[in-house]
């Protein structure tokens, strides 16, 4: 059984203001999304095992910084890793890579799958807690359009048509008073999802 001893939540990658967050459960300390500046906020001396929910430049860029225990992410995504075009951050001017080791994230914790922003991109859910990503903000849901290719976008708009209607079913059925926690923007019910947000009134 998950028990969530600690949770927190800081902004990192400047501008882009990527929510990071570190929580600890049953003694292990995880990472989720560490973006560039992730090391003003942890205990460098500390173990971090990290969790991405998808590869691009403002949730990775903070991985050379800590050097995790281990790493997951998904299989599609780990190709991000080390390509500057696919994590985006040749658009910044830098051309971030890192050789690191990486574990599956789907074998090792309750995962959907839930392409559009990206083809890899994953919703995590730990009890209680739902880590959306990009995918899914209290008001609306992750941009498609991030692809040079026209045949691409349209085909992303359409993966993340379909990951909209399979998480507004699976997230009925959950307690609504369990918490959002997406990758910008404020944390929120799952109650107020259904409220504001226009893609799953």
């Amino acid at each position: 059984m998950e028990m969530m001893q600690d949770f927190k939540v800081f902004q990192t990658s400047g501008e882009l203001r990527t929510n990071t967050y570190l929580l600890s459960i049953n003694g292990v300390n995880y990472i989720i999304d560490p973006g560039k500046g992730v090391s003003a906020f942890v205990q460098l001396d500390t173990q971090y095992q990290v969790i991405l929910t998808h590869g691009h430049y403002d949730h990775i860029s903070g991985l050379n910084e800590i050097r995790p225990q281990k790493l997951y992410i998904s299989n599609e995504e780990s190709v991000y890793l080390s390509d500057p075009y696919l994590n985006l951050s040749i658009l910044f001017g830098e051309l971030f890579s890192i050789d690191i080791q990486w574990y599956n994230v789907d074998e090792y914790f309750q995962v959907i799958p839930a392409p559009g922003h990206t083809y890899g991109s994953r919703v995590i859910i730990f009890d209680g807690f739902i880590f959306t990503g990009d995918v899914v903000f209290i008001d609306t849901i992750g941009r498609v359009d991030l692809y040079l290719d026209n045949s691409v976008r349209r085909k992303m708009r359409e993966e993340m048509k379909n990951t909209v209607s399979v998480l507004r079913e699976k997230f009925k059925k959950l307690p609504q008073d369990w918490i959002v926690c997406p990758g910008h923007g404020n944390i929120f019910e799952l109650r107020e999802l259904f409220k504001l947000n226009p893609f799953f009134k």
